[in-house]
């Protein structure tokens, strides 16, 4: 029985995400839920200042190059949902960068 125990302790310990050990602010480009989160708050959100603005923009660069390294491998994979998914969000992002800056 302690035996047991001790299994179903270790089965709920959980290794933390190296994203979350590089204090990575950037949201998770395979996980839709903290894209989504992420545009919402941006776009909701005023800039303080053009720099401030530049740097978000940046921010959303990097997401859509990690998109596109998805894209590929979504394509290779003749995945067209997720090649689909990935190209609704660059769009939802590239929209929202180009609104920032007007």
């Amino acid at each position: 029985m302690r035996q047991n125990a001790i299994y179903a302790a270790k089965a709920r310990i959980k290794p933390l995400d190296p994203k979350y050990l590089e204090c990575n602010p950037l949201p998770d480009p395979n996980n839709e839920r903290d894209v989504t989160s992420y545009i919402t708050l941006w776009k909701e959100g005023r800039d303080k200042d053009l720099a401030h603005a530049i740097r978000n923009c940046q921010i959303a660069e990097n997401i859509i190059n990690e998109m596109q390294n998805m894209a590929g491998a979504a394509l290779s994979m003749y995945d067209f949902k997720k090649l689909d998914w990935c190209n609704e969000y660059k769009k939802q992002l590239r929209e929202l960068e180009l609104m920032k800056f007007d």
